[in-house]
């Protein structure tokens, strides 16, 4: 049976202009708010259209609540550039290892046993988990005293061999790290979704009700800015 693997989780990926028309629009919502909150004419008016200190508060809470998710999600995406950079460079330094190894065995044994048994067949896997699989048994197998001495000759002893298995520690690592932080992104950007749809939907619908409110106040509706 072929081997099976798990799919690497796809990255979230950023964003720069709609974060910040999102975070204009946290901004705007909360002043807003505080606007209505704070202006004791238009406060007086909201009052008595379900808007009263209390409707004003369980705005200020849904605007903070999205503010906090977005900011979680921002610190999630950066968590999860950082992961990916250090999965890149783990990458290229466990497979450049590898490939050296393999060019000098190779170079070495030229029988298909021996070829087999180094994992020396063939390129080497793309996909993470197989590189790891296949790279620790060639590394396993070339300590054993069929190979050991031959390759310490040319410059695979076992300390070499120890060094580039904690490349593929390294690797195995970074990966599993990388892989964590896109879950954990993708959470985050999911939660700042929820959060920011209850914020909209309620800021749409007061918009609506404080423009009827204060129809003949164009003074008081240009300050709010509706």
């Amino acid at each position: 049976m072929p081997e099976e693997t798990m799919p690497t989780p796809k990255a979230v990926r950023a964003y720069a202009a709609q974060d910040q028309k999102q975070a204009n629009a946290l901004a705007a919502a909360r002043l807003l708010i505080e606007t209505a909150r704070d202006d004791a004419e238009i406060a007086r008016i909201l009052a008595a259209r379900g808007y009263d200190a209390a409707g004003l508060a369980a705005g200020l809470s849904l605007q903070a609540s999205a503010q906090a998710a977005f900011t979680a999600r921002q610190t999630a995406m950066a968590a999860q550039q950082q992961a990916s950079a250090a999965l890149a460079g783990a990458a290229a330094a466990a497979r450049q290892t590898y490939a050296d190894f393999r060019a000098t065995a190779r170079a070495i044994f030229a029988a298909p046993a021996d070829r087999t048994a180094l994992g020396l067949a063939g390129n080497a896997p793309k996909d993470t988990q197989k590189f790891l699989t296949l790279a620790r048994v060639s590394y396993t197998t070339a300590q054993a005293a069929a190979y050991q001495p031959t390759l310490t000759t040319y410059g695979y002893p076992a300390t070499a061999l120890t060094a580039a298995q904690a490349t593929l520690d390294a690797l195995s690592t970074a990966n599993g790290v990388q892989n964590a932080a896109i879950g954990a992104a993708r959470q985050a950007t999911a939660d700042r979704d929820r959060a920011v749809k209850a914020l909209t939907d309620w800021v749409s619908q007061f918009k609506r009700i404080a423009k009827v409110a204060l129809r003949d106040q164009p003074g008081l509706v240009k300050k709010l800015e509706l």
